[in-house]
């Protein structure tokens, strides 16, 4: 007989494979964006078709990478990770 899932669990399988390819080394984060902020992130995920979740990885990964010194690169919309979730 199959093993029955709690809700806890079909709720982890559910986001591990909303996670996509790297949803094992992945940490889910809430934010909370003002209308503004929101709308122009739209308007710019749909300007350079991807989605606004890889603006705000993209836009993390140039914090951190400014904030450890780093080179700043471009943002190279689309270029990698092209509109995944």
């Amino acid at each position: 007989r199959d093993k029955m899932l709690t809700a806890a669990e079909r709720r982890g399988t559910l986001r591990e494979s909303m996670m996509g390819k790297d949803g094992r080394d992945a940490v889910r984060v809430t934010t909370t964006f003002t209308r503004q902020q929101h709308a122009e992130l739209e308007r710019l995920a749909k300007q350079h078709s991807v989605k606004v979740a890889w603006l705000v990885r993209r836009g993390a990964e140039r914090l951190i990478e400014q904030a450890n010194g780093g080179a700043l690169l471009p943002l190279d919309f689309g270029q990698e990770e092209k509109g995944h979730a």
